[in-house]
């Protein structure tokens, strides 16, 4: 089931939600919570040919620590904004630090909004899930598939929003994840 403005608010009153900041009144829509984006930006480095570049698909032997050789930091124009130019791909971190109790039983999928959607804007690309014990700021996949450069603030810009809902049963075990705690682009650093 999700979860209603009225029941996200009970539940972050609860503390079965954690959000560091806290939201403001104008964050909560009528089933979900606008999150703004951060401050750091990251885009994969072009590869040369013949480069030997490699990214193994193999999950338990991915190491997202070793791809900090191959991002580099996306830095604001003079404006203070971030531009993602049409057919630009840039990870970014949320300004919200998220925890989802493990016992709330809550989870949530980060989705975009439908007016950036409309301009081309994607803001994950096959990973919505927020797992129910998870910690941190989330990582947005932002990929822009429309003609025109949009224009980001940091820390300003309401760019998703998380969609929560119940867990039927309380989860069995830990929940571990390389990015568990994390608050950048690589994971926990």
């Amino acid at each position: 089931m999700i979860l209603s403005n009225k029941a996200i608010g009970r539940a972050i009153r609860q503390r079965k939600i954690v959000l560091d900041p806290k939201p403001e009144k104008e964050q909560f829509a009528p089933s979900a919570l606008d999150l703004r984006v951060g401050n750091q930006f990251f885009k994969w480095k072009e590869t040369q040919a013949g480069s030997g570049a490699e990214v193994c698909f193999d999950l338990s032997a991915f190491n997202i620590t070793l791809c900090k050789d191959h991002l580099s930091e996306v830095r604001p124009e003079s404006d203070g904004r971030i531009k993602l130019k049409a057919g630009d791909f840039i990870l970014a971190n949320t300004l919200e630090k998220i925890t989802l109790e493990y016992t709330s039983q809550l989870a949530a999928r980060v989705e975009g909004r439908s007016g950036f959607a409309r301009l081309g804007l994607q803001v994950h690309m096959t990973a919505p899930t927020i797992h129910c014990g998870f910690i941190g700021n989330i990582i947005l996949e932002l990929k822009n598939c429309g003609n025109y450069p949009l224009l980001i603030t940091p820390n300003k810009t309401y760019i998703c929003q998380l969609i929560f809902e119940t867990v039927k049963d309380k989860p069995v075990g830990s929940f571990n994840s390389k990015f568990q705690y994390q608050t950048g682009p690589i994971g926990r650093h």
